[in-house]
């Protein structure tokens, strides 16, 4: 991805535990498509402007091609597909659990 801002400083730390709170930062901060997504979907207005002032919009639009399923909710994904020029698409991927098998 473009440029590497995120990695290495104590603000990257705390916005990798604070929006993929269930793993490690470091771990967090080596996948960065889970981090841009995850902050793509829940972060406020402050953290988003931090996100944009560290990555290219080359770097979100990667993510919206090819991004982590169950991550994207409808409204997330239409506003980031419009404000980076993407064409609209029916949804976000949907994690699809298998059938449940017969008792």
């Amino acid at each position: 991805m473009g440029r590497d801002q995120l990695a290495g400083d104590e603000r990257s730390e705390a916005m990798a535990s604070k929006y993929v709170w269930w793993q490690p930062a470091e771990r967090t901060l080596a996948d960065r498509r889970l981090l841009l997504a995850q902050m793509m979907t829940l972060a406020t207005v402050d953290d988003v402007r931090w996100l944009l002032a560290r990555v290219s919009e080359a770097d979100l639009r990667r993510v919206l091609l090819d991004p982590p399923v169950g991550v994207f909710n409808r409204r997330s994904w239409s506003f980031w597909r419009g404000r980076l020029g993407l064409h609209p698409a029916a949804g976000p991927p949907v994690r699809r659990l298998p059938p449940r098998l017969p008792r």
